[in-house]
């Protein structure tokens, strides 16, 4: 999903020269993604506290799975036909089956722990991203440039990941090291969609729907790491 902003690192400066377009393109990104984590905030509550729907996702598991595919499916067409989120009914449809897949994801995941624990998450998922927007906002250091460091660490987490499959003891530092990745990710999204002079790159003002699913995305694997962190915790 990086590289469809790494590729307006030339061509965005322009379209930001006045801040109250900039205003207005930061406002349409964070309603578009209170609304999302809205939804799948009570999608997930209704999942979790009602045992007919509990039962039927921990029953049919591959749900989860499903929603998996469609996000990859999606982070493709993020890089490689990115004009499709910026063409409308086209880009709102794209963002539904998007929060839709999302939504799959976090309750097939959230079935499985104790209603304590995914309030937990989402209690610290809430506070973590309020602290990593104020951070990406004042920090006087750049990370939108920073695309080696995260494609390093995604391999590691990656490579964390299969190894913790037939070695659980390790899942732990797995969850660890996912929370900091999509840490790093948020960071990035957010300077990204403030723009301005002091960062290298920033997103178009006609790429507010795609800055909105990235930064969504990212906040909801946050979520799902947390979730995993905890759940190792308090087992």
């Amino acid at each position: 999903m990086r590289c469809c902003s790494e590729r307006r690192e030339e061509r965005a400066p322009m379209y930001f020269e006045d801040r109250y377009s900039r205003r207005i393109f930061i406002s349409r990104v964070l309603m578009i993604v209170a609304i999302n984590l809205l939804m799948t905030t009570l999608i997930l509550t209704f999942c979790v506290f009602h045992m007919g729907a509990r039962k039927f996702l921990l029953k049919h598991w591959y749900i989860g799975l499903v929603g998996i595919v469609i996000i990859l499916i999606f982070s493709f067409l993020m890089c490689c036909c990115s004009f499709l989120f910026r063409s409308s009914p086209c880009k709102y449809i794209l963002l539904v089956i998007y929060v839709l897949a999302h939504a799959c994801v976090v309750c097939s995941a959230g079935v499985r722990y104790q209603p304590k624990l995914v309030f937990i998450a989402v209690a610290s998922c809430a506070a973590i991203v309020v602290l990593l927007f104020l951070f990406a906002r004042f920090a006087p250091c750049d990370f939108t440039g920073c695309w080696i460091f995260v494609f390093v660490l995604s391999l590691v987490v990656m490579i964390m990941g299969i190894v913790a499959i037939f070695f659980p003891t390790i899942r732990i530092v797995y969850a660890s090291l996912g929370v900091l990745l999509f840490c790093v990710y948020i960071v990035i999204d957010i300077q990204l969609i403030i723009g301005g002079r002091t960062h290298k790159n920033q997103f178009d003002e006609s790429d507010y729907v795609l800055a909105a699913m990235m930064l969504y995305s990212d906040i909801v694997f946050l979520f799902l790491f947390l979730l995993d962190l905890i759940g190792l915790i308090d087992a």
